[in-house]
């Protein structure tokens, strides 16, 4: 069918069962067909909407025109990332673009819907980019920095919808993703730089990347589309987009802008009883509720300190007939999801399931004042800046239900003082409070209307301006041209490095933060002896940590946590998001007692940063894995105060990709007595050579009856072992031929405790993919069958150029150059000792025939050294060697492009290699040569003698930016590079 604007209704009711918005089908028809004020396919400079009217559904407007312009790439993104710094806005965006991802399926839409085939077609044209065997649309939540996570990056062509927040997405564009291997930062940062297009949510709170966003486009020429999403933008805009006359007409959005939100302003508040005045004033608009038939409320209290929000939580959790939970951002995602199922009955537009709810408290920090799509009957919040007032109370009544919403702002005394300086509000909790207590003294009242029509209209007859009430948003640094050029050095990285941080936060808000992860079969005494590394080294890999297992803390709170004694309170620890102050020192010299201990830096087994570290030599973007003993979290989230042991949740998390690998740890953490661990330890001993699958059931019968309960909750055992245990059994009967391997990680004593792995899955679990990808690790060229590096040239060839034709089909010069470099990118592993090496380091197993690409055997470091190759050797400076005597280099129209897209396939040399090579052999003959004759005069790029038409190879680097751009270079690489790992893929599978 032809797919036109009109059909975008239909699209919108069939994924989500009602109509669109009016502005939101008007802003598919711009895109469309352009209009007055722009034209087609250039996004607004800011949809400037107020709360309530649906700003996430700027997903499905870009999909939609994804899919308009299937057949004209480029003038619609291939990739939509939707930035907030909010995590719980990040999950909403993310649930919302995962049904849109499983609606275009088809799999469960049924004919009678509105809209299927509109759907359908869709879903037929998003495949035609993504390739036939792929879902029409990837989402994924891109969360802390866990390496070698399910990547989301596996095609250059494929449909994506990323949710994330400043520093996951900020960091990855500017070359420095947080979590992401050196080697593939360029891929991450050159999909996000060319074709893409950021939603900034609520952008006033990102001032400092907004203006970065816009130096790599005007300064770094890179080709993405940005957009803000934000009711308080800040800022003025050439192409505002607003509601319409229609729009304000409509009977929902109507409802919503015209609700009343009458908010009373009370007295000052001893700090000493802030817990429980807050705790009082909610009790009793409780009671109002009630009293005027509102029997299932949800009622929020905000505050802005952490510390004070579970102090409140407490005082409330003593009311019976009421559920309460406690949100305070930074958390885990396994333990917020606790907290959603209770949230959904109070969602906007749940009427059905709200009636039937039990009434909540929900007590909370910032993290609930942007974007969180909660519909609350009662609200008493914490004075604080206006803007931050307008987003909580646009919570409060949010769908513009037939009720009287309740509203109450409280003020600390001492945040009125004059000399008062919040972290994070500064003086605007005294000013609004000022402004607001005139408003209402002008009206002869102690309340505000918080309508969204009613205050901007009110604070305008009282002349008061909302810029100047709002939170101080800082600058970013200048973004400097050599900046950008330092950044896209990413192998090695220089020394001189611009802190990226700067560019995503400010130079005032340096939030941006570590990953933490706590285990339980880890322990304090491991990380005292630098013995223990690789064997931890062996635990991270067996059972790696994943996505939603973490927490993010801001660097400096993770420095004085870990520098101080357990349970020490800390100054600003208790603040969501603080920034880092020049009051705050990272000298703890003079902290008393024994600090907490060390960490152990996980960045991937074959990663030099990987190992044990103290808390000064911590760095932006590190995943920590700490001893659960540490404390530090609860079943709320971040508590540095909190000694009591944190739960290992590992287990849980990494169910999601037990349908690809399933681990389990036996260790003495599952049972609670010594002699319940002694059954277990009896059934490991002797084990070393015994297959796994003849200890699964031995061990089901060692554990007690209590295991087979949920435990998470308050039981003296950390972990349940119950269920993947269980699974194992499964994947034993599905797959007979499946091999369960036994490790022994922990010590040579089996009785420490052993991980049982099931490589190839368990059938009907999670299908998720958390390998690494298949070209990126040292055994790349090892465990699969064997593989003629003539086959793979020609599959990888093959897949670079189809990527390439569908991103560039007016320019075939660029696909050829693609398919070019993407034929000889291997050519070096033609190199007879490389081939040594893939025979374990033994020339007399060197099978017969032509080259290998991928050889059938285990990998070993030994045969490394028995093949006689130079430490640190690459196959793909050699193979820039060959490329340049093949007849193949004299037709590329840019022949300096095809080396440098050869040269730098693993990420390596990007702009230096870090080996010598001064006497290799001629290689083997492949890739239609029969023989190679290599010059003396010729060098490899790793050489700093190496010259290609007046250019060494860091020269070469900088004359293929200016051409290409530095977001365009790294694009192109991305293009070879996945169609390697996608070929290396199908053949291992195959």
């Amino acid at each position: 069918m032809n797919l036109s604007p009109t059909d975008f209704s239909g699209f919108f009711h069939a994924i989500h069962g009602y109509d669109p918005f009016p502005w939101q089908q008007r802003l598919v028809n711009e895109l469309a067909d352009g209009s007055d004020r722009q034209p087609p396919d250039i996004w607004p400079d800011v949809l400037d909407l107020p709360t309530g009217s649906g700003k996430t559904a700027a997903l499905d407007v870009a999909i939609f025109h994804l899919a308009l312009r299937a057949d004209e790439p480029g003038k619609a993104a291939l990739r939509i990332a939707l930035v907030v710094d909010r995590r719980l806005v990040v999950d909403d965006a993310f649930s919302r673009a995962r049904t849109i991802a499983k609606t275009l399926l088809c799999n469960s839409l049924k004919k009678d819907v509105e809209g299927w085939e509109v759907v359908k077609e869709v879903a037929h044209r998003l495949r035609g980019l993504a390739g036939q065997d792929a879902p029409p649309l990837v989402v994924q939540r891109l969360r802390g920095g866990v390496p070698l996570e399910h990547d989301w990056a596996r095609t250059p062509t494929q449909p994506t919808i990323l949710c994330s927040t400043v520093d996951q997405v900020g960091s990855r564009l500017l070359f420095r993703g947080y979590g992401v291997s050196d080697r593939m930062k360029p891929v991450h940062a050159g999909l996000l730089g060319v074709n893409s297009l950021i939603l900034l949510d609520e952008a006033h709170l990102s001032e400092p990347f907004r203006q970065t966003l816009d130096g790599v486009c005007n300064i770094g020429r890179a080709k993405m589309k940005v957009a803000l999403l934000s009711a308080t933008p800040g800022q003025n805009a050439e192409r505002p987009f607003t509601l319409s006359y229609e729009d304000q007409d409509h009977p929902i959005l109507s409802k919503r802008l015209k609700a009343p939100k009458v908010v009373t302003l009370k007295p000052e508040v001893d700090k000493t009883k802030a817990a429980e005045t807050f705790a009082c004033e909610a009790r009793t608009v409780a009671e109002q509720l009630q009293e005027e038939g509102v029997s299932s409320a949800a009622i929020a209290v905000v505050v802005n300190r952490v510390a004070l929000a579970r102090d409140v939580f407490t005082e409330l959790s003593n009311d019976s007939g009421k559920d309460v939970v406690l949100m305070i951002g930074r958390s885990r995602d396994i333990d917020r999801d606790k907290i959603a199922s209770k949230l959904a009955p109070f969602r906007t537009g749940n009427q059905e399931s709200r009636s039937k709810a039990k009434p909540l408290f929900i007590v909370a920090t910032q993290c609930l004042e942007v974007g969180v799509d909660l519909d609350l009957d009662g609200l008493v919040t914490q004075a604080a800046s206006l803007d931050a007032l307008r987003q909580r109370f646009g919570r409060l009544n949010r769908a513009g239900r037939p009720v009287t919403a309740k509203g109450v702002i409280l003020a600390l005394a001492k945040d009125l003082a004059k000399k008062a300086d919040d972290p994070v509000y500064g003086n605007r909790i005294r000013l609004t409070w000022e402004a607001l207590k005139t408003v209402a003294d002008e009206d002869h009242v102690d309340s505000v209307d918080f309508g969204v029509e009613a205050l901007p209209e009110r604070l305008k007859r009282a002349g008061i301006d909302l810029d100047d009430l709002a939170a101080e948003r800082p600058d970013a640094p200048v973004l400097m041209p050599a900046y950008l050029d330092l950044w896209s050095q990413t192998w090695p990285r220089p020394t001189a490095d611009p802190e990226v941080s700067l560019f995503l936060h400010g130079s005032e808000r340096t939030t941006s933060g570590v990953s933490i992860v706590w285990r339980s079969d880890i322990y304090k005494a491991d990380l005292e002896e630098n013995s223990s590394v690789d064997r931890i080294k062996k635990i991270m890999a067996l059972v790696p940590p994943r996505a939603s297992e973490i927490v993010e803390v801001p660097l400096w709170i993770a420095r004085k946590w870990l520098s101080q004694p357990a349970g020490a309170l800390i100054d600003g620890m208790d603040v969501s998001d603080a920034p880092e102050r020049e009051t705050e020192s990272h000298d703890t010299a003079n902290s008393r007692g024994e600090p907490l201990g060390h960490v152990f830096r996980w960045a991937g087994a074959d990663d030099p940063r990987t190992g044990i570290i103290s808390a000064k030599n911590l760095r932006m973007g590190d995943l920590l894995v700490v001893p659960a003993e540490y404390g530090g979290c609860d079943e709320f989230g971040w508590a540095p105060d909190s000694t009591a042991p944190v739960s290992d949740v590992a287990d849980q998390a990494a169910k999601p990709y037990w349908g690809r690998r399933c681990a389990v740890r036996i260790t003495r953490d599952v049972v609670r007595t010594d002699e319940q661990w002694n059954r277990i330890a009896s059934v490991l001993d002797g084990a070393e050579d015994v297959d796994g699958s003849d200890l699964v059931e031995p061990l089901l019968g060692a554990l007690p009856s209590e295991a087979m309960n949920d435990n998470s909750n308050g039981s003296p055992m950390s972990r349940n072992v119950w269920e993947p245990l269980n699974a194992l059994l499964r994947a034993k009967e599905q797959k007979k031929e499946q091999k369960i391997d036994v490790h022994f990680p922990y010590s040579n004593d089996p009785k420490r405790g052993a991980i049982l792995v099931a490589s190839r899955g368990v059938q009907g679990e999670g299908d998720l993919d958390g390998s690494v990808p298949t070209t990126e690790d040292d055994g790349a060229s090892h465990g699969v069958e064997p593989v003629e590096l003539d086959a793979h040239g020609c599959k990888v060839a093959d897949l670079a150029k189809d990527f390439s034709r569908k991103l560039h089909p007016q320019d075939m010069d660029i696909a050829n150059d693609l398919e070019r470099a993407a034929y000889l990118h291997d050519a070096g592993k033609a190199d007879p000792r490389f081939q040594v090496m893939l025979a374990g380091g033994d020339p007399w197993n060197r099978p017969d025939g032509p080259p290998l690409a991928k050889s059938g055997r285990s990998w070993s470091p030994q045969a490394w050294e028995r093949a006689s190759l130079p430490k640190g050797w690459r196959h793909e400076a050699l193979s820039v060697r060959m490329a340049r005597l093949h007849p193949a280099l004299a037709k590329a129209r840019d022949p300096a492009l095809v080396l440098w897209l050869i040269g730098t396939h693993h990420g390596f040399g990007r702009p230096f290699f870090n080996f010598l090579d001064s006497d290799p052999e001629n290689p083997l003959g492949c890739l239609e040569m029969d023989q190679w004759q290599l010059p003396p005069d010729e060098v490899g790029p790793q050489s700093l003698a190496f010259d290609f038409d007046g250019f060494d190879w860091p020269s070469l680097f900088e004359h293929l930016k200016r051409r290409y751009g530095i977001w365009g270079l790294a694009h192109l690489e991305a293009i070879l590079r996945l169609a390697d790992h996608r070929a290396s893929e199908e053949e291992r599978k195959s």
